[in-house]
Formats: C-alpha cells, structure tokens, sequence
C-alpha cells in the first residue's frame, strides 16, 4: 500500500503531501519515494529501487513523471473515509434525504427514519465530480484566508504597538504628579489592561479561526490534489461532498469578514487632571478606535474601471465619457479608503 508523510496531515502544514519509500518504511525510515512498482504494488526511493530492478528486472515500474499512475495513499484515503462525527468510524452509505455521507454509526443514530440511505459504491453512479473545479475554489479560498489571517497578525502588532505607546503617554502624564496619582494610575492601567486582554481574545478568536479553516481547507485540497485522475469514484464522491461543504462554511464566514476591523487603543488625557486630579477617578479616557475597511473595494475598482474603458470604447463622445467614466471610479476608491 502506498504511503505518505503523516506528520503533515496531524499538524496541517503547508507542505506537499508526499510518498514514501515502502520497504525504508517498515525500518521507520521516512526515504522520498521515487518509483511505483506496479507489480509489487509499492513505491521505492532511489537506492531501493536499484535493488529491486536486479531481482525484478520485468516489473512494470512508473517514476514521479507518471504519479497519475501511482495509487492512492493510504493514509488520503483513510483522511477523506473518516466519519466527521465518529472519528473512528469509515464511511459507508450515503442519505439522499439529507445529502449527507454517513457511517453505520449516523445511519443508526441519525437516519433511520430517511427513506433512501444506500451504500456509497450504489450512490456513485452517474458523472463523476468535477474535482479540478473545486481544488481551483479551495485554492482562492485559501488564498483570501491567508490574506484574512495575514491582516489579524498585522492588526494584532498594531494593537499592541498602540498599548505601548499609550502606556508610555500614561507613565509621562503620571510624573507630574504626586503620591496621591498612585490609585488613580491603578484604575487607569487596569482599565486599558482589561480593554486590551479583551481586545487580544477577540483578535486571538478570529486568528485561531481563520487558521483552522485553512488547515482544513489545505488538507481537503491536498487530499483532491492525490485522487485525480486516479478512478477512485467513491473517493471522489465523497471528497466532493466535503469539499462543497466545507467551501459553503468558508464562503460564509468570508462573507462575514467583509469588513475588516482596525481595532486602536488610544489615551486621551484630561487637560485639566492636573488641576483636579484629587476629583477624578481616572488619568483620562482609554478609547477604541476602529477603522473599517470595506474589503469589497479591492475587488470593485477594477471592475469599474474595465466598466469605464468598456464605455469609452462604446461610447460616441469617446474621450469626455471616458475621463468623466474614470473620475467616477476614483471618486468612489477615495470615499471608501
């Protein structure tokens, strides 16, 4: 049986799934895999496979220019076989009512009262999914997720680059004060304190999610990535299911991230604390700034801005449409940056 690297399936990491040596294998040698026997039925690294042309000199033998012809790893197909619910349960049938794969677990506990539950190899019939299609849509996805967690990283840095220097602001207002100032920096700090803990939980939320929606993604695209081409119907099947499901939940939650939110700590001293400093609770005011950024913009300028040329081309009054056309769509970039 085929194999591949399983520490990048239980750690989700970028990285190509790959094949490895079988007979290395069994020696607990993770060796790159470079030919496919397919007499044997197993793939060897570059010295392995030396050996193995002496002893079988007429096995019909596929390197890494012919992986179509390679089978399926074992471990892909234990990944995409997995029942989501009952993890150590494969998936058998598949319901018709609820368009839902299932093991004999879910077809107990949750089906039983369906009126059409079949065996996945009767549920397979006709064409088969269009895989190519949905490992493009996993690719964009992944790509705005990356751009997602990419933006909460960086507005992570700048929340804290705007406690530190708000801190700072509140050290320096404190030194010109007195010992009577001590309780009232306390309630101050602590007030940011607990306007940044939160904050930081919010962006950590947001972070820990995005993340876990690519690692999913990636290894769903991966998984397809191997079963191409490969004639495994029920696998494809059931990889386009998980695909289409997973690719509705990503859109979902894209959509509603449309607004990215820049959150900004930010002191604001009372000009009078030093007057009556004895009267008040707090050094000043810690306020959250926020910045929306409508994420839509990126992808409508150039829409509208191939709407424009579109016109001028048309249009009989060519040139006057046309800078009247583009001062449109700057106009519309700059109300919305």
């Amino acid at each position: 049986m085929a194999t591949f690297s399983q520490s990048n399936v239980a750690k989700g990491s970028n990285a190509v799934i790959d094949f490895c040596c079988s007979p290395c294998l069994e020696h607990n040698i993770y060796q790159l895999a470079e030919v496919y026997c397919d007499n044997c039925l197993k793939l060897y690294c570059a010295k392995c496979i030396t050996l193995h042309g002496q002893l079988f000199g007429k096995h019909i033998a596929y390197g890494r220019g012919d992986t179509s012809k390679w089978p399926v790893a074992k471990e892909v197909e234990d990944f995409l076989l997995k029942c989501d619910l009952h993890e150590d349960k494969r998936l058998e049938m598949f319901c018709d009512d609820h368009n839902q794969h299932c093991c004999d677990n879910c077809a107990f506990l949750n089906h039983r009262q369906c009126a059409k539950v079949t065996l996945l190899s009767e549920s397979v019939k006709g064409p088969p999914p269009d895989l190519q299609l949905l490992a493009r849509k996993i690719q964009n996805i992944l790509e705005e997720l990356n751009k997602l967690q990419n933006y909460w990283d960086t507005n992570m840095q700048s929340v804290q680059a705007s406690y530190d220097k708000q801190l700072h602001e509140i050290r320096q207002t404190r030194q010109n004060m007195n010992s009577i100032l001590d309780a009232i920096e306390k309630t101050t700090v602590k007030e940011l304190d607990d306007k940044m803990t939160s904050l930081k939980a919010s962006l950590k939320t947001d972070v820990d999610n995005c993340s876990k929606l690519y690692n999913e993604l990636k290894l769903l695209g991966d998984a397809i990535h191997d079963i191409v081409d490969k004639g495994k119907v029920e696998l494809s099947f059931i990889a386009s299911k998980k695909c289409l499901e997973k690719i509705k939940h990503s859109e979902t939650y894209l959509k509603g991230k449309s607004v990215w939110v820049t959150n900004l700590l930010t002191f604001q001293a009372d000009s009078d604390v030093q007057q009556y400093f004895s009267q008040l609770s707090g050094l000043g005011r810690i306020v959250l700034s926020s910045k929306a950024l409508l994420c839509w913009m990126n992808f409508l300028f150039p829409k509208l801005l191939k709407l424009a040329f579109i016109c001028y081309k048309e249009s009989s009054v060519k040139c006057d449409f046309f800078i009247v056309s583009v001062c449109f769509v700057m106009l519309m970039l700059n109300n919305y940056t």
